[in-house]
């Protein structure tokens, strides 16, 4: 992700007045917002390789979104807890 967004994050962090950790934390949530820009096209690439039947690429799309999965999982995981402590949230 550019560094330009991971400093939009951080600002915005900061604002929130979740400065503790925030370039770490802004450098998660920059990670989370390029992952998902992926998933989307991921999903889409998937729905366009089912509707024209082919297995092949439908297979090594969904490996390939269990990778960008993966990636989301990690930097959700590591920014939910400085975000849940910051903003005073209780983990489900």
């Amino acid at each position: 992700m550019s560094a330009a967004i991971q400093d939009e994050l951080k600002m915005a962090l900061q604002v929130a007045q979740l400065v503790s950790e925030s370039a770490a934390l802004a450098s998660h949530l920059s990670e989370i917002e390029g992952e998902a820009e992926t998933l989307l096209d991921l999903l889409t690439t998937i729905r366009a390789h089912a509707h024209h039947d082919d297995a092949g690429a439908t297979q090594e799309a969904l490996a390939e979104l269990v990778i960008a999965l993966e990636h989301l999982l990690h930097h959700a995981g590591a920014a939910l807890p400085a975000l849940q402590q910051g903003l005073d949230i209780q983990p489900d």
